[in-house]
């Protein structure tokens, strides 16, 4: 079978309270809530290792929308993004400041340009004293606002990355449930094999003692019980590999027996939204490249922006003079226009740059819808094909049914052996197993296909 691996956050406020009994009711409160809720978390998570003892593929994929690193990490992504915006937004409102200063120096005039003659140019010790409020603000400034515009694309940009990560993990995870169930069930079928060629070692064996047998055959059976064995040890070593990467995916305990089980209620409902019509909306990884490319045309707006001029306006107020309590209250109010003429080059070679980055991002929405439309329709014609398999597994599984109840009954009449028995359910094991490989194929392909239409997460909420 093959299966597509999917590259898979208190301020204290001092409150005076005369009587210190409500203080230490008050704490004792506290430490009886905190101890409630460590209590509750440790509750909370036996009972989670208690209902994964068993798990679906269900709760595979509701387990791994919620506790996935990448998942968190995403989160933590779009927040940084959304406070990047108040940072950005921060240039266009008005910035208060205080200022405060004091000294006492000398100085001498001519450091200014002042000299008159038979007057010394030496002054001081002298007081020096200010203090004033200053306020300033961006009255025209078309490049902080198009970083602003920018910041908030960049948060569409996080949005549609959380989602992404969230359905490629999702589909990651139902990989990783199905391989870890086949392989298990490999390991099964071969254990059934096992037993088979083993009674078939030992029957060699004794006819070759009674000597009803030959050398040859005793010799060409133990040679295939001998590689039996190997591939049973082999299945089991990478289903237990499966398993542990199933487990560390889902964070599951390492320390308890997993049983993977079927949900024939989730299956239903998996090929039920499979069978509902896209009507053509975009996936996670279309609507990432779609995002991706309006961040870059911000900044490249951003980048256009930096040429054009800025102006500004500022005033402050205070107290100036020799101290406090000897001084006059001052003012100042002013514009500033300022336009950029020659920066060495570094505005035009940064315009350059985002133009580049936008063509890079209109190629990859290109792919991206292309390559979504080739996946919708491979997994659509894996679905056909993997159900008729499906089908025609049942009807081989049903005929060596029948085949091991003829066994049976042989054996019963004394027409048949036990050996005559074995190999039957060795050969309904293996039509159980072609069967359990075609439904693995059928899960994947409505997998494949919900994935590609960006809908895994629709699937399980």
């Amino acid at each position: 079978m093959q299966q597509g691996m999917f590259g898979l956050n208190c301020g204290a406020q001092g409150v005076r309270i005369k009587d210190m009994t409500l203080i230490r009711i008050f704490i004792l409160i506290c430490l009886c809530a905190n101890f409630s809720s460590v209590i509750m978390a440790q509750e909370g998570q036996n009972n989670i290792r208690h209902v994964y003892n068993r798990l679906t593929l269900k709760d595979a994929l509701q387990s791994a929308d919620t506790i996935n690193f990448q998942v968190m990490m995403a989160n933590a992504r779009l927040e940084q993004t959304i406070a990047r915006i108040s940072q950005a937004q921060s240039d266009l409102l008005p910035h208060l400041e205080g200022d405060v200063s004091g000294g006492r120096q000398t100085a001498d005039l001519r450091s200014q340009g002042i000299q008159f003659p038979g007057i010394g140019t030496h002054i001081g010790p002298y007081n020096n004293f200010d203090a004033r409020a200053r306020v300033t603000m961006a009255l025209f400034d078309p490049s902080a606002f198009e970083r602003f515009r920018a910041a908030k694309k960049g948060e569409n940009l996080s949005r549609a990355d959380l989602e992404k990560t969230r359905e490629d993990i999702l589909a990651l995870v139902a990989t990783l449930f199905t391989d870890a169930q086949r392989k298990q069930q490999t390991a099964g079928l071969l254990k059934t094999i096992l037993d088979r060629d083993q009674m078939a070692n030992d029957l060699g064996k004794n006819n070759l003692t009674q000597g009803t047998g030959t050398l040859l055959e005793s010799s060409r059976f133990k040679s295939e019980f001998e590689e039996t064995q190997y591939l049973y040890v082999q299945a089991q070593y990478q289903a237990k590999e499966a398993f542990l990467d199933l487990e560390a995916a889902l964070q599951l305990p390492l320390d308890r027996p997993l049983e993977l089980v079927d949900d024939s209620d989730f299956l239903r409902t998996l090929e039920d939204n499979a069978a509902i019509s896209f009507n053509n909306a975009a996936n996670a990884e279309v609507v990432l490249a779609s995002s991706e490319l309006e961040a870059r045309k911000a900044d490249q707006n951003t980048a256009i922006a930096d040429f054009l001029p800025k102006i500004s306006g500022s005033a402050d107020y205070g107290r100036s003079g020799e101290s406090p309590g000897n001084g006059s209250n001052t003012y100042s109010v002013g514009l500033k226009a300022s336009i950029p003429i020659w920066e060495g080059g570094s505005n035009q070679a940064k315009l350059k740059e985002v133009k580049g980055q936008v063509k890079e991002a209109q190629a990859n929405l290109l792919d991206a819808a292309q390559q979504e439309q080739v996946n919708m329709a491979k997994a659509r014609a894996a679905i056909v094909e993997a159900g008729d398999l499906r089908q025609a597994k049942i009807e081989k599984h049903q005929t060596f049914q029948k085949a091991l109840q003829i066994a049976w009954h042989a054996q019963e009449t004394g027409s048949g052996t036990v050996f005559q028995v074995m190999q039957a359910k060795a050969n309904l094991a293996q039509a159980e197993d072609e069967y359990n490989e075609a439904q693995a194929t059928w899960v994947m392909s409505h997998i494949n296909l919900l994935h590609a239409e960006g809908r895994l997460r629709d699937l399980i909420k």
